[in-house]
């Protein structure tokens, strides 16, 4: 059986100035398309800000973010997880900005992957991490503590932010 497909793409611009704005903004432009379904491709493009997914069993679906590791800036699915009779995550993918080419410097898209199993409401959550927001964290070790840095700060520099949680609640009909 072939299931549909439905992506959506979440940017969130850092305090890093007009330079990361513009480069997200040409990312949503070139991986996100123009937000319109697609029939061709059996894919729906789900608005940005659309917490809330309603899917039907077998059916997959996909949220694309945008990540930098040169800038410690990375996306993690963290507790609360869906509930796997509802719901399970199919992996994730990174796709660079550049390409095959390594660009030193260079993003990308990670796109997580989702399928609806069984009837019923789950919930999960997406954390974003940055350089000012998460310590101890790699690429696939989410931190250790999600609230903000414990690192100490002096008066010349500001205290650290919380990570972005951004949660999800997906009811499967």
């Amino acid at each position: 059986m072939i299931s549909s497909t439905r992506t959506a793409c979440v940017f969130r611009g850092n305090r890093g100035g007009a330079a990361i704005a513009a480069a997200a903004l040409l990312a949503l432009a070139t991986a996100c398309g123009s937000g319109a379904d697609d029939p061709a491709r059996g894919s729906t493009s789900r608005p940005v800000k659309d917490t809330g997914i309603t899917a039907e069993p077998g059916e997959r679906f996909t949220l694309t973010v945008h990540q930098n590791a040169s800038t410690r800036e990375y996306w993690y699915l963290v507790a609360p997880e869906p509930d796997s009779s509802v719901l399970v995550s199919r992996g994730q993918v990174y796709a660079s900005d550049s390409g095959d080419e390594a660009v030193a410097g260079g993003g990308g898209r990670l796109t997580f992957t989702f399928e609806a199993k069984g009837k019923g409401t789950t919930r999960f959550t997406l954390l974003h991490c940055t350089f000012t927001t998460c310590q101890g964290n790699t690429s696939t070790v989410p931190p250790e503590a999600t609230g903000p840095s414990t690192t100490p700060t002096t008066a010349a520099t500001a205290p650290s932010q919380a990570p972005e949680r951004i949660t999800y609640t997906v009811t499967v009909d």
